[in-house]
């Protein structure tokens, strides 16, 4: 087998090699922030190794040894074991014994290598050079809903670049609710008017759950300027009937009829879109109630009194 036909001609004769303990303890702390589970633990588990937590890191040469084994002992493809032996010697910097001349010895395939090494980076959360390699056109997507929800996880809050640009190039299959509404949550970051697009591409149910998301990032997820702001793009939303109704009954019946500016939200939405009857029936219901300076009695007077002069 290329490259993988004994320990010591890919590692080195040295008898104590063996991980460092700062490396080790890195390596768990990552595990534990992506969930106790890292991607070189899925790459095991898809060779048939079990319980990768118990193998990754490997404390001392006997452990390294042993995982070696399992993994060349596997009925895995020869791309496949190299790839992950090329992984582990990528975290064991070995001066004469570098991951890129076992890459070269061992032939591994060059969209193997690229995968790999922006699997590396993703493991240990260096995101944006993670991304260099996991967007490269020559990659079969592998893992990607995952992949994009770790990006979404753990990009910085208030920049969804990464996860977004992770999301245009490779296309997830976004096959889980935990990855669909992780993105969302990004998309609305970015642009209230862009989510509200992609929402309406989904299937009647999504586009309902999602429609509902929008809506309470901006009151849940938003203050100040920021959310006045977002508020402003949300009621001018060209929605449909559908949607008019479901905005209605998310913030006054439904889920959101709690959160923070609701039933303002919705008395702006009839305003903006000339629905001064409507408005002067709803303003009736905010008596009093300061929102922003605007008292709402006055704000309903006035109403009436435009209303009444038409």
């Amino acid at each position: 087998m290329d490259g993988l036909d004994d320990f010591h001609s890919v590692f080195g004769a040295e008898p104590n090699l063996a991980y460092h303990g700062q490396t080790i303890h890195e390596i768990h702390k990552h595990r534990h922030s992506l969930g106790n589970e890292l991607f070189f633990d899925r790459l095991l588990r898809a060779i048939g190794i079990d319980k990768a937590s118990k193998l990754y890191p490997p404390p001392s040469n006997k452990d390294l040894q042993n995982l070696y084994k399992r993994i060349v002992d596997s009925s895995a493809p020869d791309h496949q074991k190299q790839s992950l032996v090329y992984y582990i010697l990528k975290d064991l910097s070995l001066e004469k014994h570098s991951p890129e001349a076992f890459a070269e010895r061992s032939y591994i395939p060059g969209k193997y290598q690229t995968f790999i090494d922006g699997i590396w980076n993703l493991d240990r959360l260096k995101l944006e050079r993670a991304l260099d390699y996991l967007t490269s056109p020559t990659l079969i997507p592998t893992f990607p809903d995952e992949i994009l929800h770790t990006l979404c996880q753990h990009a910085p809050k208030d920049d969804s670049t990464l996860p977004l640009a992770y999301f245009y190039s490779v296309s997830p299959p976004l096959a889980s609710q935990r990855v669909l509404f992780a993105l969302f949550e990004r998309m609305c970051n970015a642009s209230l008017s862009e989510a509200y697009s992609f929402s309406r591409g989904q299937e009647a149910t999504k586009h309902h759950a999602l429609f509902e998301q929008l809506i309470f990032f901006v009151h849940a997820n938003s203050a100040g300027d920021t959310r006045a702001s977002r508020a402003l793009i949300l009621i001018q939303l060209p929605l449909d009937e559908e949607e008019e109704v479901w905005f209605e009954e998310f913030l006054t019946s439904g889920k959101g009829h709690a959160l923070q500016g609701a039933k303002d939200t919705v008395m702006m939405r009839k305003i903006t879109k000339g629905r001064m009857g409507e408005a002067i029936t709803f303003g009736q219901k905010m008596s009093g109630r300061k929102i922003d300076g605007v008292n709402w009695t006055y704000l309903r007077e006035g109403l009436e009194k435009g209303s009444a002069m038409q």
